[in-house]
């Protein structure tokens, strides 16, 4: 599928007895993951169908971020203006449109005098169904929506040769009568993340540097910033993060963060996912050929080969 990115269409005006139709992401109070998911998917249907699209909701002060410590979560300055629809015809929409939510992400026969509609975040067992297959698309789309400001970031930072995201913040710990892979939003354990440096290290033959992207404090995470070679991210905007986790030649994921998972569905790297909470691939099959994604466990020596071929393709540092 091809596409012309993400063209400000002119406005579009409401004929006398003509409804013309179009697509509305209207964005949770959510994490950054969880919008992008909204965005991603009323993007496609709307290239897919000649539909104009309106985005709103990237800024949306929320009270539970307040309280949990993972910030305001208030996107400003992160994407250029999406409103490919004239105000015009938003304004008879309120009064008089059908709203059609969460069509499937496909050509459609589309029909006047209707908003089709996106808000929900994606069920856990599949969260990139309907983006998947598209993914080059998903990607060049977000890349040219990017504020200057945020392209500017980007590019004032070398990728990391390892990024690990350890997802703290509104995830909880285990409790100790709790199975990991029974319960959600739960913070990855330290020691999952210590065993799969170490162990990449020593198959690799090199101290590879890791660096570690979080929502937690340097305390927190004492037992792996004690490692050598082992440092924090820089301070970036969240969308910078993301971007640069998937520049990045290994992925480390936390265990049900969508943070992580854009990472890699964004990136060509090594995904390696927590081996309790695997579901549907995160990319298409033919990234993954090129690219594992999956758990990593085990004996070094009896890892998957594409990982290890990925590894091995990884000068030392």
């Amino acid at each position: 599928m091809t596409h012309s990115g993400l063209t400000h269409s002119p406005a579009i005006q409401v004929p006398a007895g003509i409804l013309p139709a179009y697509c509305h992401a209207r964005l949770p109070k959510a994490g950054l993951g969880n919008k992008l998911f909204v965005w991603a998917k009323a993007y496609l249907f709307s290239r897919l169908n000649h539909l104009p699209l309106r985005v709103t909701g990237w800024n949306q002060l929320q009270r539970t971020a307040l309280f949990t410590g993972s910030g305001n979560r208030l996107y400003w300055n992160y994407f250029k203006r999406m409103d490919e629809v004239g105000w015009r015809t938003r304004r008879y929409a309120e009064r008089h449109y059908e709203c059609l939510a969460e069509p499937l992400v496909k050509p459609t026969d589309t029909k006047s005098g209707i908003i089709y509609e996106y808000n929900a975040v994606p069920h856990w067992s599949d969260y990139f169904e309907g983006i998947r297959d598209h993914r080059n698309e998903v990607r060049d789309a977000l890349l040219q929506m990017l504020t200057p400001a945020r392209s500017r970031e980007i590019h004032r930072f070398t990728p990391p040769i390892i990024a690990v995201h350890v997802r703290m913040g509104d995830f909880r710990k285990l409790q100790p009568h709790e199975r990991f892979a029974k319960v959600g939003n739960v913070r990855t354990p330290l020691n999952y993340f210590r065993e799969l440096i170490d162990n990449i290290r020593k198959i690799h033959g090199s101290l590879l540097s890791v660096e570690i992207f979080t929502d937690g404090s340097a305390p927190d995470l004492a037992d792996l910033l004690n490692l050598p070679g082992v440092s924090l991210a820089p301070k970036r905007s969240t969308i910078a993060d993301i971007l640069m986790m998937s520049r990045s030649r290994i992925v480390i994921a936390s265990a049900g963060s969508t943070f992580s998972y854009w990472a890699g569905f964004l990136g060509e790297c090594a995904l390696v996912m927590h081996p309790d909470h695997i579901h549907k691939p995160i990319r298409p099959q033919e990234v993954n050929r090129s690219f594992y994604e999956g758990p990593v466990t085990g004996p070094p020596e009896s890892w998957p080969a594409l990982f290890l071929e990925n590894l091995g393709s990884i000068r030392g540092s």
